[in-house]
């Protein structure tokens, strides 16, 4: 028995040894696939790179094959800083959007990289050099400044503002859109049942704007001025810089040779490339939608730029000069609910004594940035006006 004993034991032992060597034989085997030249894992790492190359260069043709498109239908891509002479459609971000002729894209940062945080032109007339860009606030003290708002739902006036306080009686003033735009109202009209006279003429004034801005070929959106109309002092031209004094005390039409803000939008700029004008109200709807829960400039911790709702450090403002209070900025636009409430080419027909409209807030109450209210057109220190530029 003890016999036996010994020899299971030894028969264990060199089976337990021989096993080893398999095991070490296996283990440099499965090393020797997984590493090397030829390895496992040196093929997936090699796959892994030619498969990203692939992307890479399938990203470099896709890219390509674009910009040969974008080329044949005259579209390029943008470059900051860069002077457009005449109308050119560009690329930013897989969106497009127009440059008017005679105005450079912004080389300053947050101004030019995003159409949805607000691309900044600016009216330069000129190339401009990258050390001029550098110098912001010579800039933007300079050159008048334009921001792009496209138009990606319904071109309509919107009523559902917590404090709109107009609805359906609202129509577009006559009189206000460039030449070339502005239609001709027939001398006899059609006027529908429940329709006045001039909500007919508003809705042939709206359907023309909007032809202007979203029909087939058109460019699809507007610029609207940076800041709050502003005044230069020594011309008493009209301007849309940073520091200017706000140009308030003027009438929504013109009284005897004292022009209003009708017409002193129109004469900003009227050329092949590009016209203004006062901004409608539908105009200001759009930006509304455009700028609607984006970041304000605040350094509160909500910095949500709610339209309906006001927020007291944005009604910063009484010293009238625009673009100072940087907590009412949003989408690169100023001014929207500080310094003075702004006259549109908007009417009512409830109140015929007050049948003008201005809209947004103002220093020295807490409206928000989407009311609307009447008032009756006249030349007052509390209420200035905006002015837009459509694409020709």
């Amino acid at each position: 028995m003890i016999l036996n004993y010994r020899k299971n034991k030894g028969i264990t032992l060199i089976a337990l040894v021989i096993t080893i060597i398999v095991l070490l034989i296996l283990a440099g085997v499965s090393i020797a696939m997984l590493t090397g030249q030829n390895g496992i894992l040196s093929q997936a790492q090699k796959a892994k790179t030619e498969t990203e190359q692939a992307a890479e260069n399938e990203a470099a043709i896709l890219s390509d094959y674009e910009t040969k498109i974008n080329e044949a239908l005259g579209i390029v891509q943008a470059e900051p800083g860069h002077y457009y002479e005449t109308n050119t459609e560009v690329q930013i971000g897989g969106k497009i959007l127009t440059i008017p002729g005679g105005a450079s894209l912004s080389k300053i940062e947050g101004e030019y990289e995003d159409v949805e945080q607000g691309i900044v032109i600016y009216i330069t007339n000129k190339q401009i050099t990258d050390e001029e860009w550098q110098d912001v606030e010579t800039m933007q003290k300079t050159y008048d400044q334009f921001v792009w708002v496209p138009v990606t739902g319904d071109y309509k006036r919107n009523t559902t503002y917590a404090d709109t306080n107009i609805s359906t009686t609202a129509y577009t003033d006559t009189g206000y859109l460039p030449d070339g735009i502005q239609p001709t109202i027939p001398d006899e009209l059609s006027i529908p049942e429940g329709k006045t006279e001039d909500e007919v003429i508003g809705e042939i004034n709206e359907n023309a704007e909007r032809e202007a801005i979203v029909g087939e070929g058109k460019a699809g959106g507007f610029y609207i001025s940076r800041y709050e109309a502003g005044k230069e002092t020594t011309t008493n031209k009209l301007i849309s810089r940073k520091g200017a004094t706000v140009w308030n005390y003027i009438a929504v039409e013109d009284d005897g040779e004292t022009k209003g803000c009708k017409t002193v939008a129109k004469e900003f700029v009227n050329n092949n490339n590009v016209k203004s004008a006062l901004c409608s109200g539908i105009q200001w709807d759009m930006t509304m939608a455009f700028v609607n829960r984006k970041q304000d400039g605040s350094s509160d911790t909500d910095k949500t730029y709610n339209v309906t709702q006001s927020k007291k450090s944005r009604h910063k403002g009484s010293e009238a000069t625009s673009g100072h209070n940087v907590a009412d900025r949003v989408c690169n636009i100023f001014d929207l609910e500080g310094n003075y409430p702004e006259y549109v080419a908007e009417k009512n027909s409830s109140y015929d004594a007050s049948p003008f409209v201005n809209r947004g807030g103002t220093y020295y109450n807490s409206s928000s940035a989407s009311g609307r209210y009447y008032d009756y057109g006249h030349a007052s220190i509390d209420i200035s006006f905006r002015f837009t530029l459509y694409v020709m």
